[in-house]
């Protein structure tokens, strides 16, 4: 189940500023996160199509469990 980050900061008892503020700060760290999750899964699918190597990778897909 995912959480979305508005949600939960709408919910917290915090001043229209300091959730304004919250929001910014948390929904630039799930868009970074977000990128490098997309970027490590190409990577892990690249690896894992790439005929040369002998096995492939057991590293597991990243999936994120926060919402903007």
């Amino acid at each position: 189940m995912t959480t979305s980050i508005a949600q939960r900061i709408n919910a917290a008892p915090l001043s229209p500023a300091e959730s304004r503020e919250l929001l910014a700060l948390f929904s630039s760290v799930h868009a970074d996160l977000t990128a490098l999750a997309t970027q490590f899964n190409q990577l892990r699918t690249d690896y894992n199509a790439n005929a040369t190597i002998a096995t492939d990778t057991t590293a597991t897909a990243v999936t994120l469990n926060t919402t903007a």
